[in-house]
Formats: C-alpha cells, sequence, structure tokens
C-alpha cells in the first residue's frame, strides 16, 4: 500500500522508491521474434500452419539464453532439428540488426539518473546479444548491475533471478520498482518484494513511476 508520497507502508515505516529496474527486450529495445523470423525466412513460411519457431519457446533459444550454449554451438543443434545451415544464417543475421533504441525509454532512463536514482536491469538474454548492445548502444553503463539470465543460468520469472540482482546490488526490495512488458515477470519481482508494473511504452512508465512517488 502507498501513502499520498508514493512510498509503500510496511508497519510503521514508508519506504521511498530509490532503485529503477529495467527489463531490456521490448523495453529499451525491441524484441519482435516474429518480425526476425519473417525476416529471415518469409512471411509465407512463418504464417503456415506446419511452422516451427526457432525462437519463440524453442528448447534450443532457451538454452542459449540460460547460457548453456553460445551462438555457434546452437547452429548444430537447429541443423539438428530440420534448418538449414542457410536458414540458420538468415535467423542470426535477421536477430543481430532488430535491436534500434527506444529513443524514449533511453530519455527516460537519463532523466531518472539526473534526478539521483540508480539503474538496473533484469534481463533475459544471450552473452552475444548483450555484447552486441553494449558495442551499438550507450545506455549499458547507466546500470549499476545488471542481471543477465546467461550469466545466472536462470530464467525470469525464476525467483533467482531476482534474488541475484538484489544480494548483488546490495539494494532493498521495498526500495525498488520493476518494469517488464511480461505479465508473468512483474508477477516474479512482486513476489521478491519489489513493486513492478508491465511497460507499454515510456509516457506510461512515466505515469507509473510518478505514481509511486519517483520524481524526474
Amino acid at each position: 500500500m502507498a501513502d499520498g508520497n508514493g512510498r509503500r507502508r510496511r508497519g510503521l515505516r514508508a519506504v521511498a522508491i530509490r532503485n529503477i529496474v529495467f527489463d531490456v527486450g521490448n523495453v529499451i529495445v525491441p524484441w519482435d521474434p516474429v518480425g526476425i523470423e519473417r525476416a529471415a525466412f518469409g512471411s509465407e513460411r512463418v504464417e503456415a500452419h506446419d511452422y516451427v519457431s526457432p525462437l519463440r519457446g524453442h528448447p534450443i533459444f532457451l538454452a542459449l539464453n540460460r547460457g548453456e550454449l553460445t551462438i555457434p554451438e546452437t547452429k548444430p543443434r537447429y541443423i539438428e532439428e530440420g534448418w538449414s545451415p542457410e536458414e540458420v544464417d538468415q535467423l542470426f543475421q535477421a536477430l543481430f540488426t532488430s535491436f534500434p533504441i527506444k529513443s524514449d525509454t533511453l530519455a527516460m532512463m537519463h532523466a531518472l539518473k539526473d534526478a539521483g536514482y540508480r539503474l538496473f536491469s533484469i534481463t533475459d538474454n544471450v552473452h552475444e546479444i548483450v555484447a552486441l548492445l553494449k558495442d551499438v548502444h550507450d545506455f549499458w553503463p547507466l546500470f549499476d548491475v545488471a542481471a543477465v539470465s546467461a550469466e545466472i543460468g536462470v530464467l525470469k520469472p525464476d525467483p533467482r533471478i531476482y534474488r541475484w540482482l538484489l544480494d548483488t546490488a546490495g539494494i532493498e526490495p521495498g526500495e525498488s520498482v520493476f518494469m517488464d512488458d511480461v505479465e508473468r515477470n512483474v508477477e516474479g519481482a512482486r513476489a521478491a518484494g519489489m513493486e513492478a508494473f508491465v511497460f507499454t511504452d515510456a509516457a506510461a512508465a512515466r505515469d507509473s513511476l510518478r505514481a509511486l512517488g519517483v520524481v524526474m
């Protein structure tokens, strides 16, 4: 429960939000697996009734996100599943060109940083994609700590990924708010004791943060 100043009351103690925790995909950069697959294989194939997505919930891609495989190690696995070497190359080429920055979110991040809030991330992500994001964009240094699934070995909403961030960063869950585009991941953050909301766009996120007493 929050008081009129956006602080959540726990017993007699009011806790102000100090830490803003971001998902990455569909919050800071797009994550559009259907669009990626259409770019790689064409819409006709992706829309076929017997089409199997290599990205959306596929065990190989989930293992990649948990850090159990590297991208070079996934390629023969996909080939064993029936994709041709050319198709696998097309898939990853389309994947690696699909991450333009969401400029409104980036502006919000800078506004929060300038206002004195600490920024963090919890992201289901791949080693090579994180390296790409660090290379082509400048937002990653805004995070004090980032919990990356491929480094930790678990995916949201596993409680361990939220606890890893809280423990590693040394931050209190009641002083932290998490935004993610997926409801189950938001619920995972709430279960860990954080405030959390579903991200739709930066304007709505600013409103949600202001409702919690965050001042930009």
